[in-house]
C-alpha cells in the first residue's frame, strides 16, 4: 500500500520528534556531573521528576485516544527542551522544575506517537512491528548521541547550550503548518481506557507481574548506570572524551544494534530464553566492568557494549512477549511494561543510585552500581519462572 502524505508527515515527526526529546533526557546526567551537582540530591531530583512525568503516561495515554495525540506529541517535544536551560542557573530548585517539564514532555510525547505509528503500522498490513522498531531507533539514536552533542554545543556556542533546542521548536512550528489527519485523530472512543485499575488487574496475573519485576529491575540498572557513567569514568581518571560522551554513546548504541538479533532469536527461540540469557550476560559485563578499575579504553568500551546491549533488549523483548501472552490488549500491556517500568526504574535507578555514592570516599559511584547490581538476582529468577510457552491468557478477557 502507498504512503499517503498523512503517514509520511507522522512518520516523519515522530522519529525526528523521538530523536530530539530522548537526546534532551539523555542531557541531565553529564550535566549534573559538568555541574558538580551534589549525588545525593541529583539523584533525589532525577528520581522523581522522572517517577512523575514518566508516571503520566497513563494519563496521556489516555488523552492521546480522546483526540489528543498531535497536540500531545508537539506539546511534548517542545516540553523537553526546557533541559537545555539548565546552565542559566545553579540553583537546585530552577534545575529541579526544568528536568520535571522534561519528563513530563517524555511522558506526554512517547505513548501518543507509538500509538499513532501502530495505528499506521495496522492499516499498511501488520507493519506495526517495523515501525515501532524505526520509531525506537530514532529514540535510541538521540539518547546515544545526547552527551556528545552537548559537550560540543558548549565549545560552538561558548556555553549557550539552549541553542540545541532550536531544532525541535523548528520540527515542532513545521508540523503546526502541515494541515493533514489521521482518523485515530478524531479520537478513539470505543478503544478501552488504560487507567490504574488496568494496571493493578495486569499486575496481579502471575506471567505479568514476573515479566514487571524483571524489568523494573534490569531498567534500574540501565538507568542508574547511565546516570553514574560519567562520574565512574572521571572519578577513575579516564580521558574526557570517554567519560563525557564516548562511554555513553557506546553504551546507550549498543542495545539499538543488538534489538533486531534479539527480537529473530526471541521469535526462533523464546522471548523467555533471551531475557535469561540478557540477564546473565550483562551481569558478567556490568561486574567485569566495575570490578576492574584499570582497564585499557578499548576494554572499557567492550564491556560497556556488552552491557548495554543486553540490559537494552529486555524491555522491547518482554514488550514483544507481552502481548504474545495478551494479545487483545496491547495498549494496556504496553502502559504496563514501558511507561510504568520506566517511571519506577528511573526514579530509583537515579535517587538510590545518587544516594548510595554519597557513603563512599573513594570511587564512590562504582561502588553504589556495584551494591544496585543485587537486582541481577531478581532479574535472574523472575526471568527463569517466566512462562516456557508464549500462549495467550484467556483470564485477561476480563481486563
Amino acid at each position: 500500500m502507498r504512503l499517503s502524505k498523512a503517514f509520511i508527515f507522522y512518520i516523519t515527526v515522530a522519529w525526528l520528534g523521538h530523536f530530539m526529546v530522548d537526546l534532551m533526557i539523555g542531557i541531565w546526567p553529564i550535566y549534573k556531573t559538568m555541574a558538580r551537582l551534589d549525588l545525593a540530591v541529583a539523584g533525589l531530583i532525577g528520581g522523581f521528576c522522572a517517577f512523575a512525568g514518566e508516571g503520566m503516561q497513563v494519563v496521556f495515554g489516555s488523552l492521546g485516544d480522546k483526540g489528543y495525540r498531535k497536540s500531545l506529541i508537539l506539546a511534548g517535544i517542545v516540553g523537553t527542551t526546557a533541559s537545555s536551560w539548565f546552565v542559566y542557573s545553579d540553583n537546585y530548585v530552577a534545575v529541579f522544575f526544568l528536568y520535571l517539564v522534561t519528563c513530563i514532555g517524555s511522558g506526554a510525547f512517547h505513548p501518543s506517537a507509538a500509538a499513532i505509528l501502530g495505528d499506521i503500522g495496522s492499516t499498511l498490513g501488520n507493519k506495526q512491528g517495523l515501525l515501532i522498531g524505526l520509531f525506537t531507533s530514532g529514540g535510541s539514536l538521540g539518547m546515544a548521541l545526547s552527551q556528545i552533542l552537548y559537550g560540543k554545543a558548549h565549545i560552538w556556542f561558548n556555553g549557550q547550550v539552549h541553542w540545541l533546542s532550536v531544532p525541535a521548536i523548528l520540527l515542532v512550528l513545521a508540523a503546526c503548518l502541515v494541515r493533514v489527519k489521521l482518523k485515530s485523530d478524531s479520537g478513539q472512543t470505543a478503544r478501552p481506557q488504560v487507567g490504574w485499575k488496568t494496571m493493578w488487574n495486569l499486575f496481579k496475573q502471575r506471567e505479568f507481574c514476573l515479566l514487571y519485576i524483571c524489568q523494573v529491575s534490569i531498567s534500574t540498572l540501565l538507568w542508574g548506570t547511565m546516570f553514574l557513567l560519567p562520574d565512574v569514568l572521571l572519578s577513575r581518571e579516564y580521558e574526557p572524551w570517554l567519560a563525557l560522551g564516548w562511554g555513553h554513546m557506546v553504551y546507550m548504541l549498543s542495545a539499538a544494534v543488538m534489538m533486531v538479533p534479539a527480537g529473530f532469536l526471541a521469535d526462533r527461540y523464546s522471548s523467555r530464553a533471551v531475557i535469561l540469557a540478557a540477564s546473565l550476560i550483562s551481569a558478567v559485563c556490568y561486574y567485569l566492568f566495575l570490578f576492574q578499575p584499570y582497564l585499557e579504553n578499548g576494554t572499557v568500551l567492550m564491556l560497556l557494549f556488552g552491557a548495554g546491549a543486553a540490559l537494552g533488549v529486555v524491555n522491547p523483548v518482554s514488550i514483544a512477549l507481552g502481548t504474545r501472552l495478551a494479545p487483545n490488549h496491547k495498549g494496556a500491556v504496553s502502559a504496563f511494561l514501558m511507561g510504568l517500568v520506566w517511571c519506577v526504574s528511573e526514579g530509583i535507578g537515579q535517587g538510590l543510585g545518587g544516594y548510595l555514592a554519597t557513603l563512599f570516599s573513594e570511587d564512590a559511584p562504582a561502588k553504589s552500581l556495584s551494591i544496585m547490581g543485587s537486582l541481577f538476582i531478581a532479574a535472574t529468577i523472575t526471568a527463569y519462572l517466566l512462562p516456557r510457552k508464549e500462549e495467550a491468557l484467556e483470564a485477561l478477557e476480563t481486563i
